[in-house]
């Protein structure tokens, strides 16, 4: 074995070593595709929620959104509250009862009508009530 191929073969050891340290924490890598638009977005995120000097790279600024949007859970399901229609906590609803919602379709079900997307709760006005 030369000095090229016991280099490789430590490389490969050690790359091995770090994907068990990774997999016993628990730790999952996401490839995650972007468009050129949302990573320039997502440079930006960077930039803006960094310490001065100091830009954090585009996983961490994921994983703080996650964070983010995480913590905000509970003010969307308590302002979403609960269908009128079958009485189930929203977002869930009926869809708890059945997979793809008990009532999807009917026009008083929640999920015909207000199906939850990526947005502001502060943004969505009286959502439990349906047309």
């Amino acid at each position: 074995m030369n000095k090229e191929e016991r280099r490789r073969e430590k490389g490969k050891r050690r790359a091995q070593r770090l994907r068990d340290r990774r997999k016993e924490s628990g730790i999952t890598t996401l490839p995650v595709p972007l468009e050129s638009m949302e990573s320039k977005r997502l440079d930006e995120i960077c930039t803006f929620f960094s310490q001065p000097g100091k830009e954090c790279d585009q996983a961490e600024a994921l994983q703080l959104m996650i964070h983010r949007v995480y913590a905000e859970i509970p003010a969307i399901k308590e302002k979403l509250g609960t269908c009128k229609y079958c009485g189930e906590s929203l977002p869930e609803g009926c869809a708890k009862l059945k997979p793809g919602g008990l009532f999807k379709g009917d026009a008083r079900c929640w999920h015909t009508t207000n199906r939850v997307r990526i947005f502001d709760p502060q943004l969505l006005p009286n959502s439990t009530e349906v047309s």
